[in-house]
């Protein structure tokens, strides 16, 4: 007996140390792999050629002669459909990627190499993968992120490998001198893809047929900004990208086949790959396709393997595979988001299949299987809706940290939206692809019923969305949790995940993980509210060619005055919201406007959106005496937009003053009347006194207001925003001489020497928002410490 157990023991103890010694050797593996990945990714984000055409970029645009290979098909994006905030108006561009052969310098050529993204004003769709184009442009480097919480263009762009971007006036600057260096299949391929959008927009209506294209060609042409507002707001976007439920689709086709017996597994999986394949080379292999499709394929070659089709070990394949053809692709947040998506949906499956075992006993399955097909149909319908509705909830859950540090919206109609859309996009997938079939064999007899599918389809889901996105609390901005959260969050659920399958005892590890997580998000708060100090904070958000100025006093209350650039609304809201948040604003009391130039008040709307603003500060010029109906300018629609959103509007002049905690605002220009200029001539100049320290705020003050504001008595400051952006028209020498400042700041999007050195020859240290980004100023009793982010 003693030696059975013994025996028992031994074996135990055997199985023990093999499961041990597995496990260690998984863990030196994953160790390993992690570490070749980091090198990999760090080689691939710091080596560049010599002559990689990044390194004769500069941020400030100058004149080039490339000649460039396109890589991909070109994007068409439509111009936007004009308002009252653009300053600007929009117009149609096209964006190629390419890499480049040759640079010209000055009559001689010489070789270059590396990517690049070349945007053509107009529409320059003729342009094939593998053509190749002499380019007449501006070359630059992508914008890196200038504030803090703004979006870093540059570190996508190297993620990419390109370090630069050419602009060109026209689609003349553009000409195609050979198209010889593509393949027969690239060919092949740009045919049927050219062939496909003709299609879509020959039979389907002129509704569906730009939706078709973007969900199912990766074409957005013919979307306009509302469309994607739209799917923003209900959380729908990914819809208008090749994701994986369309490779999914794509992949899954042959095995329909073998489900009916027509096909071997083998022939479904070799087919499935070979359509994968093509689809993603039509689509033009974008980063989202490209991702789904390696996924796809690994799970065809799983099922041909005989193993399960979809697992973590497909997922984690997919994965290597993914980082070692693009080691940069942990920058975008489609990837992060994409595999995260994934994982929760092979655990939501996982514990299903479990459950249903579980509770689904032989005699229950007899039972089932002698009801009538309808019964069986009903009843497996209302299983799939619950688990669906499940998943989706749990990925929103899973994703939504992510999604809310990078996007800044929650959406919470994304759940149930997605169940009633799902019929929706199969509908439109089935009658897409059927189609592009019939047209490819020239079944014209046939085609009518798939491309009235596709289009009734598109429309019903487009209609949906749309319906959504109109209901009031659909969706919310958000500032998110830092990113730092979000990995740690990302961390837990793996750790969690991990515990349940191997440790199933140890879930209270999982708990106390979750609530220390908790609490940690609640630890920068704690911080600023316990390192709180005296200082008033007057920062300058690098906003381009524009002026916005964030003003938080050591009580908290915020002041922003003026908010606006020359570039799109939204972009230049989405620039200073994201600032905003970053400094922990979530809230501005006072709004001031110093005078109606676009540039100073186009992101007022976007800002309505994502903030509570207590009341708006300005000029009795700002805004017209009555709103006219037929007046549509960009001052009365503002105006009606406060109006509509609550916000009272309060005019100040010269010589108001008010409190905000202990700091003290003053105006000082112009009078009720202003003065017989320009709107910048009656600019209001802002005044803010704290612990015997003055900031001055002129916004775009200029002659004839300059002159009358230097008639009075001189205002010495320690902080200056330039006035005019440091526009030569401002008399900054003058200015300079009549308040005397130790620190001077310029917002403009562009170099102002003039500006600069007569600040500078005054005794001041100029800093320019054009080159330093967000520029912060600490105004406290000792002075005025100012600090630049770049």
């Amino acid at each position: 007996m003693a030696r059975v157990v013994n025996g028992r023991l031994g074996s135990d103890m055997g199985v023990l140390r093999r499961r041990t010694s597995e496990a260690l050797a998984a863990a030196w593996l994953l160790g390993a792999i992690a570490l070749l990945a980091a090198a990999w990714s760090g080689a691939s984000w710091r080596l560049f050629a010599q002559d990689d055409i990044g390194r004769f970029a500069h941020l400030e645009a100058e004149p080039v002669c490339l000649e460039v290979v396109a890589t991909a098909p070109p994007t068409h994006y439509p111009a936007e459909t004009p308002t009252a905030f653009r300053a600007i108006p929009s117009t149609d561009r096209t964006v190629v990627a390419a890499r480049v052969v040759k640079l010209r310098s000055a009559a001689d050529w010489r070789e270059a190499s590396g990517q690049c993204e070349v945007t053509i004003a107009g529409d320059a769709e003729n342009i094939r993968p593998g053509d190749r184009l002499r380019v007449f442009g501006q070359l630059s480097r992508p914008l890196p992120a200038m504030n803090p919480g703004q979006r870093d263009s540059a570190a996508a762009d190297r993620a990419e490998r390109r370090l630069a971007r050419v602009w060109s006036e026209s689609p003349e600057c553009v000409t195609t001198i050979d198209s010889g260096e593509a393949s027969a299949f690239a060919r092949s391929i740009a045919s049927l893809r050219q062939g496909a959008i003709d299609a879509f927009d020959k039979r389907l209506t002129p509704r569906a047929a730009p939706l078709a294209r973007a969900m199912l060609l990766g074409d957005p042409s013919g979307l306009s900004a509302e469309d994607f507002d739209a799917y923003r707001y209900t959380g729908t976007v990914h819809l208008l990208v090749v994701s994986g439920f369309h490779v999914g689709l794509i992949a899954f086709t042959p095995f329909l086949f073998l489900i009916c017996g027509l096909v071997s597994k083998r022939t479904a999986s070799l087919l499935g790959i070979a359509l994968v394949v093509v689809y993603v080379a039509i689509v033009g292999g974008q980063s989202s396709a490209l991702r789904a499709g390696i996924v796809a394929i690994a799970a065809c070659v799983a099922a041909l393997a005989g193993r399960r089709p979809i697992s973590v070990n497909t997922l984690a394949g997919a994965a290597v595979v993914v980082f070692a053809l693009s080691p940069g692709a942990w920058v975008a947040p489609g990837t992060r988001l994409s595999f995260l998506a994934t994982a929760t949906l092979l655990e939501v499956a996982g514990y299903a299949a479990k459950r249903e075992a579980a509770v689904t006993p032989p005699l229950e399955r007899l039972i089932r299987s002698t009801r009538s097909p309808l019964d069986r149909l009903t009843r497996g319908a209302c299983r799939w809706i619950v688990w669906a509705l499940a998943a989706s909830v749990l990925v929103q859950i899973t994703t939504g940290p992510l999604v809310a540090s990078e996007y800044h919206l929650v959406s919470f109609a994304a759940a149930p939206l997605s169940l009633v859309l799902t019929p929706f996009v199969y509908l439109q997938m089935i009658g897409g692809v059927g189609t592009l079939f019939c047209e490819i064999f020239g079944l014209n007899w046939l085609v009518a019923l798939p491309a009235w599918l596709a289009s009734v389809s598109s429309e019903g889901l487009d209609s949906a969305v749309k319906a959504t996105a109109t209901f009031d609390g659909s969706s919310i901005w958000t500032a998110g949790p830092a990113p730092w959260w979000v990995l740690a969050w990302t961390v837990w659920l793996a750790v969690a995940s991990a515990i349940a399958v191997f440790w199933p005892t140890h879930g209270w590890v999982t708990t106390r993980l979750g609530l220390a997580l908790l609490a940690a998000a609640f630890v920068p708060s704690l911080w600023n509210f316990v390192s709180a100090n005296d200082e008033l904070r007057c920062s300058f958000i690098a906003v381009g060619h524009g002026s916005s100025t964030l003003i938080e006093t050591p009580d908290g209350r915020v002041v922003l005055v003026d908010a606006g650039a020359l570039t799109a609304p939204d972009h230049v809201a989405d620039v200073v919201a994201r600032t905003l948040w970053a400094r922990g604003v979530h809230r501005i009391d006072t709004l001031v406007l110093t005078h109606p130039d676009t540039d100073h008040y186009n992101a007022v709307p976007g800002l309505l959106e994502r903030f509570a603003i207590g009341q708006v500060l300005t000029t009795t010029l700002m805004f017209p005496m009555w709103l006219d109906p037929d007046d549509h300018s960009g001052p009365t629609e503002l105006a009606r937009m406060l109006d509509a959103a609550g916000v009272p509007v309060q005019t100040v002049e010269m010589g108001d003053r008010w409190r905000v905690g202990e700091a003290e605002f003053l105006v000082l220009h112009p009078d009720e009347i202003g003065v017989a200029g320009s709107d910048n001539a009656n600019s209001l100049v802002l005044g803010v006194e704290y612990a015997g320290r003055r900031v001055l705020l002129p916004g775009d003050l200029e002659s004839p207001g300059t002159e009358w504001l230097m008639r009075q008595e001189p205002y010495d400051c320690d902080l200056l925003l330039a006035p005019h952006h440091g526009s030569a028209r401002s008399d900054p020498a003058g200015f300079a001489a009549w308040c005397l400042p130790d620190q001077v700041v310029v917002s403009s999007g562009e170099a102002r020497t003039v500006a600069q050195d007569s600040f500078t020859a005054r005794g001041a240290s100029v800093w320019e928002t054009y080159e330093r980004g967000f520029v912060s100023g600490a105004v406290s009793g000792s002075g005025v410490r100012v600090s630049a982010w770049r």
